[in-house]
């Protein structure tokens, strides 16, 4: 479905356009996704993972140091000279807190320490609202003007506070909701196909007859990718991590979160007409580039599981 928004933000753009328009919709579509996610999402074992400093801090890093600072070169290697809305774009993206829903996910499917990650995705999204516009006004606030305490002040209601709501409101409604989960889990997905359709269509006019900027921001997504999955994998085995624990760290260390981004761009950048396309496309990237990863990570954590079994 991922793949079908993008024909179809090319050749129907109206819709999209009109989603980004509507100032109302993008705040309400990711305060929805947010407030799910805090809704399923279960925090109840995370006493004994939250003493893991080391690897809660390299996460972090990998997330707002790492990231921006690979993204920010290569920007300026794969920038076309007359394109100067390649770099704003692209550091919008990279200055994106974890994905809080496919990091988790992928962590699970591979056996990986599930409880670790939730508090590597907690901690990056509650912090996006401090650390995301403190990096973009570090690599862009040079060229383009950053409102920096309104846009925290808008990241703290439309990102944190709905998923405080979701996490209070499960407290007295988990019981009544269980039956109805598969559907409640299926509106984040939603919403996320009509953030890339949006994008796609806010982007036609650049795309349409200038390839050239779409095939460099996929290089750069897929280079960046790589090398924050190099990094996170490199760095749990030079800390001598578990396996599991390293699982988390390469999940939740080299994802990005798409609903935040569009909320920024279009609330920010809303005159780069390219802000969408880094965010809609390292999305896609990083969940096919992931999804092959779970058999080989999965098989690593099986492996050092039954070891410490035959060990007791």
């Amino acid at each position: 479905m991922l793949l079908m928004m993008i024909p179809a933000g090319l050749w129907l753009p109206e819709g999209g356009r009109a989603i980004k328009n509507a100032e109302w919709a993008t705040p309400v579509l990711v305060g929805m996704m947010m407030g799910i996610s805090g809704f399923t999402l279960d925090t109840g074992k995370l006493r004994r993972q939250a003493a893991s400093l080391g690897a809660i801090s390299m996460v972090l890093f990998s997330t707002y140091c790492v990231a921006p600072a690979v993204a920010y070169g290569l920007a300026l290697w794969l920038q076309p000279a007359d394109q100067p809305h390649f770099l704003p774009a692209v550091m919008i993206m990279a200055a994106q807190a974890s994905s809080l829903a496919s990091a988790l996910a992928l962590t699970v499917l591979s056996r990986g320490n599930q409880e670790l990650a939730l508090i590597f995705t907690l901690l990056s999204s509650s912090l996006t609202v401090v650390l995301t516009p403190l990096v973009l006004q570090l690599s862009i606030g040079a060229s383009v003007e950053i409102p920096l305490g309104q846009m925290i002040f808008k990241m703290l209601l439309v990102v944190v506070m709905p998923v405080a709501l979701g996490q209070a409101l499960r407290r007295f409604l988990w019981a009544k909701a269980k039956p109805l989960l598969k559907g409640i889990r299926l509106v984040p997905q939603l919403i996320i196909l009509v953030f890339v359709y949006s994008g796609f269509s806010v982007a036609t006019g650049q795309i349409n007859g200038n390839a050239d900027i779409v095939l460099r921001i996929i290089a750069l997504s897929a280079l960046l990718h790589t090398i924050l999955l190099a990094w996170n994998f490199g760095v749990s085995i030079l800390l001598r991590m578990d396996s599991s624990t390293g699982t988390a760290l390469v999940f939740c260390g080299s994802q990005k979160t798409l609903p935040n981004g569009i909320y920024l761009w279009q609330n920010f950048f809303g005159d780069n007409p390219i802000g969408a396309l880094p965010l809609a496309l390292y999305h896609l990237i990083q969940l096919i580039a992931d999804t092959l990863l779970v058999p080989f990570l999965e098989r690593r954590n099986q492996a050092e599981t039954d070891d410490q079994f035959r060990i007791q």
